[in-house]
């Protein structure tokens, strides 16, 4: 009785929220694929589905798998509509997927993350595909296909694979050939904003011990904004060979190609910061300052009429001009890459050979407030290569050891404008990581366990680039002093200081040359960054878990994670430190009642010291560019509890509940500062100082929320089948709710998102084999436009933009398989 009580509470408390639902992937939980139930053992009723996950390099179900971890099926993909990385936090309520400009992807777990991404940094969050890490965030384009599921791994990664990670790991895992089955899966689906979605599949057999396996996508959709911005275009293509040379023994080879095109994210204009001497600090605006909204649409896009006319209204300061306007973005980005994994049962165990080769060539533009036009050239290679031996229980302990080894370099060439700053980036980057790791489960009787695992990592990276930038500045006061620099030249986006016109030879440091007519004038300052780090780190996980009843399960852990240090391609802000971190879990999760009822419970508390945090700030020569720093130390908390309960056969609820406390317990940066400039405008304390001989101001967030975590997320859903024969109707809705999180850097009030709800619905209709389907969905149903990212940028006349989540979106999907 004292469990139905405390099931039936959880859930209310879970589900009375809501007012439409989804089948949500949650802690510990698996999603059910579009079948919600399955057949059991003649004389016992369905249940809930069983989900097998490798989340801990073993194949396990998810219900027994005794990490903090989220399960996404491939239905549950389509229904929300999660054609790529970047709408992944459709279905994981403690991820946030955030697009900056051009390629780069990014995400947050509970507040860890990065704004940005480039060449020079690690993600805090490892993205895996097909078991594989991938070095760049801009590599996980085109793999959102012929998927098996998704797993998404929240805390530190530091034991088992295969780059440490300290929030978390998302593993794409795609479906693998099958030995002798031959079966075509086709799926398209056509939307508003011209959107086209295709998908197909082919299983064939080759002989009795060998198969092949082709997928392919193709997605083409225009922007969301009126400009055209935030599109989707891409095509992506996959192929596998299985073979099964002995018993015991196979051998698969996959390769991959995709492209990605279009435009890329855009954002739209918020407003403005205005500098206004003795203005008190209101809720709107940080002391000193005024914000005046910008009063435009969300979606009307950075390069239409109205954010066009909008902008050339700013004043560039420094130059005292207008600025000129912005360059067209697009995306024009490769990837291709090679997997190959042996599996061999040997007497002493099975051994696992997983070598990798990726490559991804990079040419694109993307721009906004700082940027008039960032045109960026790169190419990114990396071969990894991992080991695994899980060895036979030997008495009470079962053991697995491993190796890895990743070598990567990246060249790139940057140019990046601002108006009347240009800074043109070339570097090279290597980086080569070595680990050895193992882990010992201790079976202490039939329901009780006890798990050990550590690893050992070694990086050494070294750096090599130069960062030579351009400065315009007026030469000739404004009113009343003189006549200024107004209708002076913003500088041209281009690739190399040789292409800037006017001017015929490379000035040196601390030279000037004439530019323009109205009294401007070209500064060169050149910046050069060589340097090398070799640094090596311990990580552990100390786990126990315990079976309370068959269905039932316990579990503690506590583990360590780090990750390695690096450097950035800017002035004062060459070489960063690693960031640590610590992890306590409690967790339980069960079953009822012949598997008609999950009820999952995780109870968390993260530690991170030496915390680093990428971001867009203004480095010693007062540009604005990207680098990472160490900002101190933070503490992340909270609990996640998700349920769901098949009320009949064909009805099941499902909900969600994750509270999060993530805050900053010390968080300390300087920005340089000078007596043309205003303070900063950001909502800390702010106080001028010296640091290292240079005039600074010292800014204090410490006590502020981690970026990107709301308190409060709530998922809740439905789905109910409709039996008509041999054929079936399929209902789903869903519901989610966030409260405010903080998405930009500088904590000013326009760069929270404020508490949200948003709702999809989707209709499918098919044979109950599932050969068939149709499929109408709407998503967003109140068009609710949510900030995902939000700029401040005060070199470009103090203006803020955001870049929002997608508006409504609707169509139909069709789906064949035989």
């Amino acid at each position: 009785m004292k469990a139905l009580l405390l099931v039936g509470t959880a859930f209310a408390a879970v589900s009375l929220p809501m007012t439409a639902a989804a089948q949500v992937a949650t802690p510990g939980a698996a999603v059910a694929p579009a079948a919600t139930t399955q057949a059991e053992p003649s004389g016992q009723t369905t249940g809930l589905a069983e989900i097998v996950v490798t989340a801990q390099r073993r194949v396990e179900n998810a219900q027994r798998a005794a990490v903090a971890i989220d399960v996404v099926s491939p239905g549950e993909l389509t229904r929300a509509g999660v054609v790529t990385a970047t709408t992944l936090n459709a279905t994981v309520p403690a991820l946030t997927v955030q697009q900056g400009g051009g390629a780069n992807t990014t995400f947050f777990v509970r507040g860890v993350g990065n704004f940005t991404n480039n060449g020079y940094s690690d993600p805090a969050i490892a993205f895996n595909l097909d078991g594989v890490y991938l070095g760049r965030p801009t590599s996980t384009t085109g793999t959102f296909f012929d998927l098996e599921r998704i797993e998404v791994l929240k805390g530190p990664q530091g034991t088992l694979y295969g780059r440490n990670a300290t929030g978390g790991a998302i593993n794409v895992i795609p479906a693998k050939p099958k030995l002798g089955e031959r079966s075509v899966s086709l799926s398209g689906g056509f939307g508003n904003y011209n959107a086209i979605d295709v998908e197909a599949a082919a299983n064939l057999p080759i002989g009795d011990n060998a198969a092949f396996r082709l997928a392919g996508k193709i997605v083409n959709r225009d922007g969301y904004n009126q400009d055209g911005t935030s599109d989707e275009v891409g095509q992506a293509i996959r192929a596998q060979l299985l073979v099964r040379p002995s018993p015991g023994v196979t051998v698969r080879i996959s390769g991959d190609y995709s492209h990605q095109g279009g435009r890329g994210v855009g954002g739209s204009y918020v407003g403005t910061e205005n500098f206004t001497p003795g203005t008190p600090a209101t809720a709107t605006s940080p002391a000193n300052y005024t914000f005046a909204p910008a009063n435009v649409d969300p979606y009307s896009g950075l390069l239409s009429r109205s954010g066009s006319a909008y902008f050339a209204q700013a004043v560039i300061p420094g130059t005292f001009i207008n600025p000129a306007p912005l360059v067209r973005p697009y995306l024009n980005n490769t990837y291709w890459g090679l997997t190959g994994e042996v599996n061999a049962d040997l007497a002493g165990g099975t051994l696992t050979i997983v070598p990798a080769y990726r490559h991804s060539k990079l040419d694109n533009l993307f721009n906004g407030p700082s940027f008039r036009g960032s045109l960026n050239r790169e190419n990114d290679s990396q071969f990894s290569g991992e080991m695994r031996f899980q060895g036979p229980r030997v008495g009470p302990f079962d053991w697995l050891i491993g190796g890895y080894y990743f070598d990567e370099t990246v060249k790139g060439q940057y140019g990046i404008n601002q108006y009347q700053i240009i800074s043109f980036q070339d570097f090279t980057s290597k980086t080569k990581s070595y680990a050895t790791f193992g882990r010992v489960t201790a079976h202490l009787g039939d329901a009780l366990r006890f798990v050990a695992a550590g690893r050992y990592t070694h990086d050494s990276k070294t750096f090599n680039g130069s960062s030579d930038t351009l400065v315009e500045l007026c030469n000739n006061a404004p009113p009343p002093f003189g006549t200024g620099c107004f209708g002076g030249p913003s500088l041209p986006v281009v690739q190399t200081l040789a292409q800037v016109p006017g001017v015929p030879a490379l000035p040196g440091p601390a030279n000037a040359v004439p530019y323009g007519s109205a009294g401007n004038i070209l500064f060169y300052i050149p910046n050069q960054v060589n340097a090398a780090i070799s640094k090596g780190r311990v990580t552990y996980r100390l786990a126990a878990e315990y079976d309370v009843a068959r269905a039932s399960l316990l579990y503690a852990s506590y583990e360590t994670g780090y990750r390695s240090g690096g450097f950035s391609n800017a002035p004062g802000h060459e070489t960063f430190a690693p960031e640590y971190v610590e992890a306590w879990t409690l967790g339980s999760k069960n079953r009822f009642f012949n598997s008609r009822v999950q009820l999952n419970i995780e109870l968390f508390h993260w530690r991170y010291r030496n915390q680093q945090v990428s971001h867009y700030g203004l480095d010693a020569n007062n540009a604005t560019n990207y680098f990472t720093e160490n900002i101190g130390t933070s503490t992340i908390k909270g609990v996640d509890v998700e349920a769901q309960v098949l009320v009949t056969r064909n009805t099941r609820l499902s909900g969600t509940v994750q509270y999060l406390d993530a805050k900053a317990t010390s968080y300390t940066y300087n920005t340089p500062r000078d007596a043309a400039s205003p303070p900063p405008a950001v909502g800390c304390a702010v106080t001028p100082t010296t640091a290292g001989g240079a005039a600074v101001y010292a800014i204090d967030c410490a006590g502020k929320p981690s970026y990107n975590s709301p308190r409060w997320s709530l998922n809740g859903g439905i789905e109910q089948t409709i039996p008509l024969g041999d054929r079936k109707l399929v209902l789903n809705g869903d519901a989610r709710y966030r409260s405010n999180s903080v998405v930009g850097f500088e904590y000013l009030a326009q760069q929270n998102s404020g508490s949200f709800w948003t709702f999809d619905a989707s209709a499918t209709f098919g044979s109950t084999d599932e050969r068939w389907s149709i499929t109408g969905y709407v998503r967003n149903i109140t068009n609710q436009a949510v900030p995902l990212f939000t700029q401040y940028v005060a070199p470009a006349g103090g203006v803020l933009s955001s870049v929002y989540a997608p508006p409504r979106t609707y169509g139909v999907r069709l789906g064949y398989k035989y």
